[in-house]
């Protein structure tokens, strides 16, 4: 149970200061009871969602005007409640997770969802600064953001909140800011494939004008969303951007993106219509897709692109390699040259055997000794000594002497 009181923030220690609970074993079992409590009302937070959701489909089938007639009728909900879970999923649905992971309930949805984005995001810094947040606490920022006027700047406040609380709110402003960028960076290079497609012939220059950067911006926008960063093993002083696993689904969806970036990697005319229609456009789709768990289109098919491996990968991949080279270089060029030289003497005592000669081989560059300067004559020096008289190589001999002896040994008699 001590473990327990010691992942107690600061507000909740101070909650139970106030109740004068001390006892850890009773705190723990209160804790356990409050983390249920909790799971409940983020069912409940989630319902909210869920319900306005399905407020929002029913509104698409049926008439303009008949949804409020037709809930209180057939559903036995107000037009209020109408009203305000719409609101919240149409004005909250970027903020899901977050209000989720806080369990914010229903009732402080309603009034948040009525609030602007910067509003919001002071509201959610709170929840996480107090370990809540309550229908006042929502009115009263509303009311402090319309008392400071048109030129009140609330949000600024999110990144003023210190501590790992401070950080996740200014953190659920990058997924959501930076998650809605990648989306519409996508539909975007989507809008401008599904249109050249209608076309009866596709210009790979005039798409690639309309897509390629964009394709780059979002590829970037995907790394900074989905990966991290890591010091080089070799380098310290060189930092990596990890890489998404690879052979994987997101790693396929940043590989097209970096070959839409570049279009010297496209297909060629022939093929380039197949190429967006068949693997361009189901990926984008598969990664922009709002449903749960999308169908992969590309079942069987693994992508690869030009820079799967990064430049600072490569290098170091590179430099591996060579310690490897170098560390068994010297043993590898030893026993090769020696294994060479061997047989070479072999064969050459083979060939001169008959002629009783024998094979003598030159020291390796290696292992010859270096000579001093002293012991090398001067050009004056080698000139100035007598040339020597040819003397015929002794093996020379003994080979014409035997060549004499089988000449003059009979041919044998062949019997008929």
């Amino acid at each position: 149970m001590r473990k327990t009181t010691e992942r107690l923030s600061a507000s909740t220690r101070a909650i139970y200061e106030s109740l004068n609970v001390a006892d850890d074993e009773i705190l723990g079992e209160l804790e356990e009871t409050a983390s249920h409590l909790i799971g409940a009302r983020r069912h409940s937070t989630e319902q909210s969602f869920a319900l306005g959701a399905y407020l929002e489909r029913a509104a698409e089938l049926l008439p303009d005007g008949r949804l409020d007639k037709w809930v209180v009728q057939r559903c036995d909900y107000t037009t209020r409640h109408v009203r305000t879970f719409r609101a919240i999923y149409r004005n909250l649905s970027d903020y899901k997770d977050t209000l989720v992971e806080l369990a914010v309930g229903s009732t402080v949805l309603g009034k948040l969802s009525a609030a602007e984005p910067g509003q919001i995001e002071q509201a959610i810094g709170f929840a996480m600064q107090h370990g809540r947040l309550r229908v006042a606490d929502v009115a009263g920022i509303l009311a402090g953001a319309k008392q400071a006027g048109d030129d009140a700047r609330p949000d600024e406040s999110t990144y003023d909140v210190g501590g790992i609380e401070g950080l996740k709110a200014i953190i659920a402003i990058k997924v959501r800011d930076g998650l809605k960028s990648f989306l519409g960076h996508v539909e975007e290079i989507r809008m401008h494939v599904a249109a050249a497609l209608l076309e009866k012939r596709v210009i790979k220059k005039t798409l690639a004008a309309q897509i390629h950067l964009t394709a780059r911006l979002a590829r970037k926008e995907l790394e900074s969303l989905a990966q991290f960063v890591m010091p080089n093993p070799h380098f310290e002083y060189v930092i990596w951007e990890t890489k998404l696993p690879a052979n994987t689904r997101w790693s396929d969806v940043g590989n097209l993106l970096h070959k839409i970036g570049g279009t010297d990697t496209w297909p060629e005319r022939g093929e380039l219509r197949t190429w967006l229609e068949n693997e361009v456009l189901p990926l984008l789709e598969w990664a922009s897709a709002k449903t749960k768990d999308p169908v992969w289109p590309m079942t069987g098919k693994a992508l690869t692109s030009p820079a799967a491996t990064s430049l600072v990968e490569a290098s170091s991949v590179a430099i591996d390699e060579r310690r490897r080279q170098d560390d068994g270089a010297s043993v590898r060029a030893g026993s090769e040259t020696g294994t060479v030289e061997a047989g070479a003497v072999k064969r050459l005592e083979a060939m001169l055997a008959p002629f009783g000669a024998k094979v003598t081989m030159e020291p390796t560059v290696a292992s010859k000794q270096i000579l001093s300067e002293d012991s090398i004559p001067s050009l004056a020096d080698v000139l100035a000594e007598p040339p020597k008289a040819f003397k015929r190589p002794v093996f020379l001999d003994r080979a014409k002497a035997a060549a004499d002896k089988a000449n003059a040994e009979p041919a044998p008699a062949v019997s008929r």
